[in-house]
């Protein structure tokens, strides 16, 4: 009888094991590519874009990565580490013969913006989602949504007004969360034994993330990249310590599974401040293109030289469609296969948006409502936690500040405060004029009896300059979600400094002119 278990428990055994074995996902097919241009395969550079390292929270530093990027047969890796943009990144290099770039993952109150090819920020970037991706423009950086739609509302992208430059049309750190409870028990086999396969068997197509950025395009140009958002296996935290579940891909299997693909304007020749300039401006152009590797590799599109139109410069694998998407001119291009995971099916090739290229379009003018001067009951005053100090002097319409924030991580602030008169008429903006001693921001605030605050950042430096602030724009200070009372009840008005924008032991000083309201 024992016998008989046995031996019944062994063919089930290996029934469930050949069963799992028979329905792995598909191992990645090498396309052919004969007869493809050399100078265009020369000017074809693969890399991988939206990793982490030691630095924040994956858990490889940049050796190990370059060394997973170049087993990948990848070119360059941008690292976008957790940061607020004030840290000097290093300079382009080549490690293990990858090209290692380096961006910033800055968290916001509307989602996560990665910025690339940007200098140091002069104060840490975060809070205001428009005021961050404001900054990063300024400084000259060229910014990106991450995990638009990730299924975490505070990961997820929200503020759509604001003139993003890049968007993330897939991320493979979000496609995972929606899959269910018995997919994610079979994923570790799949991964033991067929790693990148596996990870693709739980992409989809992103749906509302691509219809997202074909809407982003009739006002401007977006740049769209596919995230490997690539922490390593056995992620770590913020301070270095393994995180909980700290289970993951590992950077190579994430690199195999998918990537982007720049036509630079030239071969790069091995000098990494040249060649990153050449990375970088492929980006910015839009002359990218993504590609899910762990489905087929082997694919080249090349641009036509009249309009910069995608096309396929390689042969269309058998199964393949062509699915050209088009909208005023521009028009970009995906190439789908049948053995393609995914319900929806993902797309294996996802090119950027050809045509004329155009810029956000310009912010409508005020309307000509006469601006009156904002009605005070009190004198401004000094608010402020214990440990900082501030000085506030007003005359003729002017008011001056000057702050030093205490030392030490202990919830800095220091404020300009004034009180409304009772019974103020309704207005839609408040405007003025300021300028600063250094560049900073400064967040224009309106308090409630209750003692709630509708918030929104303005950036100040040594240039004088006009603000308009429309009501409409201003978030709450510490509820999520909630709706501004009307205006007409406000009781102060505050301009404030604290550790969103600014570090501790920070001095500076700021001036406001002219405070008016604009019904």
């Amino acid at each position: 009888m024992l016998k008989k278990i046995v031996i019944a428990t062994a063919a089930i055994s290996a029934a469930v094991v050949l069963f799992l074995l028979a329905t792995l996902p598909e191992s990645s097919v090498g396309i052919p590519a004969p007869g493809v241009d050399a100078e265009l395969v020369r000017r074809t550079v693969r890399g991988a874009y939206h990793v982490h390292t030691t630095t924040s929270d994956g858990s490889g530093d940049r050796a190990a990565v370059a060394a997973a990027a170049a087993r990948a047969g990848l070119q360059f890796v941008i690292f976008t580490d957790h940061g607020d943009g004030s840290r000097p990144n290093p300079p382009p290099e080549y490690v293990q013969g990858v090209l290692c770039l380096d961006g910033v993952e800055v968290s916001t109150n509307g989602g996560h913006y990665v910025a690339i090819d940007m200098p140091a920020a002069p104060y840490p970037l975060g809070g205001d989602a428009a005021a961050v991706v404001e900054d990063v423009a300024r400084l000259g950086g060229f910014g990106i949504a991450a995990h638009p739609h990730h299924p975490r509302p505070e990961l997820a992208w929200s503020d759509w007004s604001a003139p993003i430059q890049g968007i993330e049309w897939i991320n493979l750190d979000s496609e995972w969360r929606d899959e269910g409870t018995l997919r994610l028990v079979r994923l570790p086999l799949d991964y033991l034994v067929r790693p990148a396969a596996a990870i693709a068997s739980l992409l989809d197509r992103p749906v509302a993330t691509l219809r997202q950025w074909d809407a982003l395009e009739r006002s401007g140009s977006i740049t769209a990249l596919a995230a490997a958002d690539a922490h390593g296996a056995g992620r770590r935290n913020g301070e270095g310590r393994a995180a909980k579940l700290g289970v993951g891909p590992s950077y190579e299997s994430s690199f195999r599974t998918l990537s982007n693909t720049v036509l630079v304007e030239r071969p790069l020749d091995g000098t990494a401040s040249s060649d990153a300039r050449l990375v970088f401006d492929a980006i910015r152009q839009g002359s990218v293109y993504s590609t899910i590797d762990a489905i087929a590799t082997g694919v080249f599109l090349r641009r036509r030289l009249d309009d910069g139109v995608f096309e396929l410069a390689s042969p269309l694998p058998n199964g393949g469609r062509l699915d050209p998407v088009e909208n005023d001119g521009r028009s970009r291009l995906e190439i789908r296969l049948g053995r393609a995971p995914g319900s929806p099916p993902v797309p294996w090739v996802v090119s950027n948006w050809s045509g004329p290229r155009r810029l956000p379009q310009p912010p409508s003018p005020p309307d000509l409502v006469e601006a009156v001067p904002v009605p005070l009951s009190s004198q401004w005053r000094v608010e402020k936690d214990p440990g900082s100090s501030a000085q506030v002097s007003a005359k003729d319409g002017s008011m001056s500040f000057n702050y030093v924030l205490a030392d030490g991580r202990s919830s800095q602030f220091v404020a300009a405060a004034a009180d409304l008169a009772a019974g103020h008429a309704p207005f839609t903006r408040l405007l003025f004029e300021a300028s600063a001693d250094r560049p900073m921001r400064v967040s224009v605030q309106l308090r409630f009896a209750d003692g709630a605050r509708w918030v929104k950042s303005v950036y100040l430096d040594r240039v004088e300059r006009q603000a308009a602030i429309r009501v409409q724009d201003m978030t709450s200070a510490d509820r999520s979600g909630a709706v501004m009372p009307a205006a007409s009840t406000a009781v102060s008005v505050l301009f404030v400094v604290d550790l969103v924008n600014a570090r501790p032991a920070d001095s500076g000083s700021f001036t406001i002119r002219e405070l008016s309201r604009r019904r």
